[in-house]
């Protein structure tokens, strides 16, 4: 399996998905939405996307803020899979080319920005920590620029709408959120490891026994896990596990269950490691209570 599609089965057996089929994309798309009025500050449109879709390699001339109401994305760009669930937002830099994926039923609200206006935002990919605060703020940007399927944009009252920009351009750049990332191999060996983890995260093969199945010593791997994610085997597999414990908890299976589909002998290692890595318990993430 080649890597690029290392980004559609990630976070779900192809078998889970159906047949995936890579959608094409609606007339009125952003880009050409945004070519149609590239003197609007900014447009908000809400996505819903089916489980499996394929929202295949493409860009936007505008800023992106992807903001989740329900579900679970996927997102790939510059090397590494950032997903993007319930507790945070993403924002994607203009020019930046990438890949999502609905891993669940997902419906989120993207905010474009044109770099045109305002301040500049940076050209650096990352998360932002979701916040009562950032949700209202953001509903409250989406009733003032409000899009029809005529491509005729609602009139906006434009020292409101730049005021609440001003405002989002603070939250962007101060509430750094949680960085649900997995950085992709480089290194071919350490991509066949990646390959089969991603599929069966459960999977407890040593170093040495990875090393006999990729074609490298032990410490030949050790050494590459070093250089590429100055981190050990161990601990990346650890944090591989992890992230692929957050599609699953978008699912009715208990804790007990992800636990041990991810390769924990126990739920309460499980909850150890995970409230270690991103600061909550798998149920308060679940449920998201994030404490706002």
């Amino acid at each position: 399996m080649g890597l690029r599609y290392a980004t559609i089965l990630l976070f779900g057996r192809i078998t889970s998905y159906g047949q995936v089929i890579m959608l094409s994309r609606q007339p009125d798309s952003i880009n050409t939405i945004i070519e149609q009025a590239p003197n609007m500050p900014c447009f908000v449109k809400t996505i819903e996307m089916q489980k499996g879709y394929v929202d295949v390699l493409h860009k936007h001339c505008w800023h992106q803020l992807i903001l989740p109401l329900q579900g679970l994305l996927q997102t790939e760009a510059n090397g590494a899979l950032f997903l993007v669930p319930h507790t945070t937002a993403l924002f994607v830099p203009a020019g930046v080319i990438h890949e999502s994926v609905a891993i669940t039923d997902t419906c989120f609200i993207g905010v474009y920005l044109n770099p045109m206006c305002g301040r500049d935002y940076g050209a650096t990919i990352k998360p932002v920590a979701m916040s009562a605060f950032l949700r209202e703020l953001v509903l409250t940007i989406r009733k003032q620029c409000v899009f029809n399927t005529s491509m005729n944009v609602e009139p906006i009252a434009l020292p409101t709408i730049q005021r609440l920009l001003e405002v989002l351009y603070d939250q962007i750049n101060s509430a750094e959120g949680q960085t649900f990332k997995l950085l992709i191999p480089q290194d071919r060996r350490l991509k066949l490891i990646f390959e089969h983890l991603t599929q069966t995260p459960a999977l407890d093969l040593s170093l040495a026994k990875w090393g006999e199945m990729v074609g490298a010593s032990e410490r030949t791997l050790s050494r590459l896990f070093v250089r590429e994610f100055g981190s050990s085997f161990g601990l990346w597999r650890q944090h591989l596990r992890l992230i692929y414990s957050l599609s699953l908890l978008a699912t009715n299976l208990s804790i007990q269950n992800v636990a041990h589909q991810i390769g924990y002998q126990n739920d309460s290692s499980y909850i150890k490691a995970f409230k270690e890595r991103f600061g909550m318990t798998p149920q308060r993430f679940r449920l998201g209570d994030h404490g706002i």
